[in-house]
């Protein structure tokens, strides 16, 4: 008879905890937000493929080191939301529960210093009503780098590149659409501090597609870094038939253990419009203990549309191991000071046991505007406020 009663409690937990995980996000769309939160505090993607070659004995190096490496990432996740969007908390909510498992394999193989062939294949399953559906496998990284006599690096094939300074706004990626197309890059790092020359190709037009390669298709790059003292300077280009020219311009330092930061745009496409973006990041730790903080902000003035001129600012923060328990906590804000509207989320992470992560997350799109700014997260409700709760098992090999 106890054992009954204790069944039945434990129904009555899970279906509470599933009540209120009912969607704003999806469990697809939850990670996927947790994963640009966690990003935030990422250090941006180096473009230059070796920094210091003359310090690297490229021979040595790969006669010590595995030929082929294989690697693997598994993520399973169940859970779900609730979400209000006219009247918070007082109009009927929107709920939605499901689960995702994504899993991804990747390769690395050096048959000799000069050559290194990277991929990175990944699939996914998605549980949406009974229904499961294994997605295609496909190439979330595939390419092959080539190094001439410490002196050039060439990388072909599909990639990521991340340019610019920005992490809460991106004004600055340039290439922040790499990944959809196949690039080729040739970096010479032993020119002033790194100097990198893209072509992108990406087929903009999937409705009418092609087999011959269109001009329209082709974005032209390049990148030069020069550091000065203590400041690193930033200059950029792209150019392509749709978007036109974008120029840019980057400084960052570091003044008593504070990166500060600052982004310049110039865009041209028949008309010249102007970008700008000022932030800092601050982190504070203690020797011997795994708590960190960390505290991200930034100014961000959109000048894209000089009809509706736009001043944002956006604070993000984060800190590990809370109290020295396993439990990560997290804020983001963006707001539109013109129109008064804007975004927040803050996030919780428990992990009780190793490869089990509990996650927790409200998020809140206030103000009477369309959150059109490409620096917002999407939601697949569009819902105002929202709670979500999903449990992750995780494995690396």
């Amino acid at each position: 008879m106890a054992d009954r009663k204790n069944f039945r409690l434990l129904k009555l937990w899970l279906s509470l905890i599933f009540f209120l995980c009912g969607l704003v996000l999806s469990a697809e769309e939850g990670n996927e937000l947790q994963e640009a939160f966690d990003s935030i505090f990422e250090d941006p993607q180096e473009d230059v493929v070796i920094e210091k070659p003359v310090d690297i004995d490229y021979k040595q190096q790969a006669e010590k080191s595995d030929k082929v490496r294989i690697g693997g990432y598994l993520l399973m996740r169940g859970g779900g939301g609730i979400g209000w969007d006219e009247k918070p908390l007082q109009s009927k909510p929107e709920k939605e529960a499901g689960a995702y498992s994504k899993a991804y394999v990747t390769f690395d193989i050096t048959p000799d210093p000069t050559l290194q062939l990277f991929g990175k294949l990944q699939t996914e399953l998605e549980s949406d009503k009974g229904n499961d559906t294994w997605g295609d496998i496909e190439a979330d990284e595939l390419w092959c780098d080539y190094n001439l006599k410490d002196m050039a690096f060439f990388r072909f094939g599909k990639c990521y590149m991340k340019w610019g300074q920005g992490r809460l706004f991106r004004p600055g990626d340039f290439m922040d659409d790499c990944e959809d197309g196949t690039s080729l890059r040739a970096s010479f790092p032993n020119m002033l501090d790194g100097v990198s020359l893209v072509i992108l190709y990406k087929n903009r037009h999937k409705s009418n597609p092609v087999k011959k390669l269109r001009r329209d298709d082709l974005t032209y790059a390049g990148k030069v870094d020069k550091t000065i003292g203590d400041i690193n300077f930033t200059f950029a280009a792209t150019s392509n038939r749709e978007d036109g020219q974008r120029f840019l311009g980057s400084i960052k330092t570091v003044v008593f253990g504070t990166d500060f930061l600052a982004d310049g745009i110039i865009n041209y496409d028949g008309e010249t419009t102007y970008e700008a973006l000022a932030g800092f990041y601050k982190e504070w730790s203690k020797p011997n203990e795994s708590q960190r903080i960390k505290l991200y902000g930034e100014y961000y003035f959109d000048g894209r549309d000089k009809n509706e001129l736009d001043n944002c600012f956006g604070l993000a923060t984060s800190v590990d191991n809370l109290f020295g328990s396993p439990v990560g906590f997290g804020l983001k804000w963006l707001h539109s000071m013109q129109t008064e509207s804007g975004q927040f989320i803050a996030g919780l992470t428990i992990s009780p046991w190793k490869h089990i992560k509990f996650r927790f997350a409200v998020p809140w799109n206030y103000g009477d505007k369309e959150l059109d700014k490409d620096f917002y997260e999407e939601f697949p409700i569009k819902t105002k406020l929202g709670f979500t709760l999903f449990i992750e098992l995780t494995s690396k090999f």
